[in-house]
Order: structure tokens, then sequence, then C-alpha cells
């Protein structure tokens, strides 16, 4: 069986003028601006791979740089700061943020019309309903467009997710619930995870674990996603975070030749992901929906 290869590098590469476009229809360039606290290297790579996704399809990028010792009450000031600026249309809050700050409580204080990773409760409750006015977050939205690019639909599909974090694994099982699928959600405390793994008909792994899912955890024919970004130390694979090499949530040499499809890792959900991120941006700057207050 030849296994198809999910390349998110090409998908974004085929995608991006269409971004273009929308971009320089837009009554004015629009701007993202992104709250970091800290210096996590991982946090300033990725930030450094959107600011320059930015320019190149024409928009800016606000790069918000706080001390990790900031108070959760200084930090929610500068999101509403950002919430009150007129050349602001997107807003995001590098995550994770210190462990001393109250995560929640920093994204509810984002504006719901300039939330560009959707994690607010307004948009929350539109994507958990499958709502089309909902901004879905980055990831979510990624894999979405990397599967429909593929032609790989999920109607009548079993799922199994491993991860539940709010940011990625439960906006991923709730997008495919909405698309027809019947989802398991899997996590550190499911027994015996190869069993529940090998019933999937698409695995998405989402777990942050490096090489957590192996041969044994797939079977023959699955379609798999690897949304795990983890990093060991060796030589520079990816633009994204010099010096250091990434890998994925699966073991992709000892899985490609069993699954009938499967996303590396570097190159396959990332990309996908500042693409998404940045049609949200897009997104946010059409005229604002009536019910939003």
């Amino acid at each position: 069986m030849s296994t198809l290869i999910l390349d998110g590098r090409a998908v974004r590469e085929a995608r991006t003028p269409e971004l273009i476009e929308r971009v320089k229809q837009l009554s004015r360039q629009p701007t993202l601006a992104i709250i970091q606290v800290g210096d996590l290297p991982d946090s300033t790579a990725f930030i450094k791979a959107k600011s320059a996704f930015a320019v190149k399809i024409g928009a800016k990028v606000k790069h918000i740089h706080l001390p990790e010792s900031i108070f959760r009450h200084e930090l929610v000031d500068e999101v509403r700061e950002c919430n009150a600026d007129a050349d602001i249309q997107g807003i995001i809050v590098q995550l994770p943020l210190p462990i001393a700050i109250d995560q929640d409580a920093v994204i509810e204080a984002v504006d719901s019309k300039k939330d560009a990773d959707g994690l607010t409760s307004f948009n929350v409750k539109r994507w958990l309903e499958g709502r089309e006015d909902a901004v879905i977050p980055a990831t979510t939205r990624g894999v979405k467009e990397l599967l429909e690019y593929y032609k790989l639909g999920l109607f009548g599909k079993h799922v199994v997710v491993v991860g539940r974090s709010m940011l990625v694994g439960k906006p991923l099982a709730a997008f495919c619930l909405n698309e027809n699928a019947s989802v398991t959600v899997c996590h550190s405390k499911t027994v015996d995870l190869p069993e529940e793994t090998r019933k999937a008909d698409v695995l998405i792994v989402a777990a942050g674990k490096s090489k957590l899912i192996t041969a044994d955890h797939v079977r023959e024919g699955t379609v798999v996603i690897d949304v795990g970004i983890n990093t060991v130390k060796g030589e520079k694979l990816e633009d994204e975070i010099s010096g250091r090499k990434l890998v994925g949530d699966v073991d992709f040499e000892a899985v490609k030749d069993i699954a009938s499809a499967i996303t590396p890792v570097p190159g396959g959900v990332g990309p996908m992901t500042v693409l998404a991120l940045f049609e949200n941006l897009a997104d946010l700057c059409l005229e604002p929906k009536d019910d939003i207050i």
C-alpha cells in the first residue's frame, strides 16, 4: 500500500495566493496583535514564523512582549488596550502563559470580535454548535483544510482524538462531531490506549508527548494526523525552531507504512496552522456580526 503524505507546506503554498488576494481586497491592511509573556524559546520562534508569513500575505503583526513577572491585571490591561485599538483587527495570547497567571481570565478579556484564536467563551459556544460564524481555533481549521484539500471526508468515520486540551484536542473533537463522525477522545488516563486507537478510521494525535503513537497503536489503512510538536536536541530541521529537531507525537517511520495517509512533523499540520490563523484574521476584518455585543 502506498501511503499518502499529507504535505502541509504544499497545501499552504497552494492556498496562499487566495489569502493574499483576500487581504488586498480589505479596506485596510489587517494587523494581528500577538501578546507574549516571558521568553520561552519555542513561543518566540513560532511568533517569528507567524510574523514572516504575515509579511508574505500583506498583513502586519504587532508583537507585544511582556516580562514573565507581569501581574494578571497588568496583562489584562494590555489585552484591553488592544481591544480598544482600531488599528488592530485580531488578537492572540501566545500560550502557554506562566503558571501563576490565570490563563482563562486573560483569554476571556479578548474582545470576541478580535478573537483570532477562537478561544473566548463566545466563540467556543459557536464552534461547539458547529455554527458557520464561529472563529475556529487555528490548528483545528488547519486540520480541516488539510483534510478537505486531500478529499479525506469524516462523514460516518470513527475518529479517535488523543488529547483533550482546550486549545487543540477539544476543538478538534467538536469539529469531527460536527462533520458527522463518531468520536472517541483519549487522554493520559485512558486504559489500554492502543486498543482504542486501533479502532480509528482517522487518528488525530495532540498529546504533546514525543513518539507516543507507535505501530502497535495503528491498524492498517488508518488516516493519521499528527498535531504534536516536540523539540529534541539535534540538527536544525525547521526554520521555526533553530538548532533543535522537531518530532511529532507519532513515530512517523514506524507508522508511515501502515497508515493510508499521514502528516509529517515538521511540514504537516504546523504550516496549516499558521495559514489558518491569518485566514481567521481576514475573516475578522469583515463586517461585524449583528449578534456580537
